[in-house]
C-alpha cells in the first residue's frame, strides 16, 4: 500500500470534501481517503499495483481541482 499527499489550493468547505471522497472511493486500488479543508490537503491511501499518482491526478482535475 502507499500513501501520498496533494495539496489543493482550491479545497474549501464540506461540499468539496464530499466531491473528492466520491470521485476517488469508487476507482480500483483505493484503500483511504483523508480531506483536511484546514490544510487543504488530501491523503491518499492506494493500492500501487492498482493505481498509480499520475491517474490520482487526473481524478483531481476531471473534479475541477489542480493539485499542487
Amino acid at each position: 500500500m502507499s500513501t501520498t499527499t496533494f495539496d489543493l489550493p482550491s479545497l474549501e468547505g464540506e461540499s468539496c470534501v464530499r466531491l473528492i471522497s466520491s470521485a476517488l472511493r469508487h476507482l480500483p486500488g483505493i484503500v483511504g481517503v483523508q480531506v483536511d479543508v484546514e490544510n487543504k490537503q488530501v491523503s491518499v491511501d492506494f493500492d500501487s499495483a492498482l493505481i498509480n499518482e499520475a491517474q490520482l491526478i487526473q481524478v483531481f482535475r476531471e473534479a475541477g481541482y489542480e493539485p499542487k
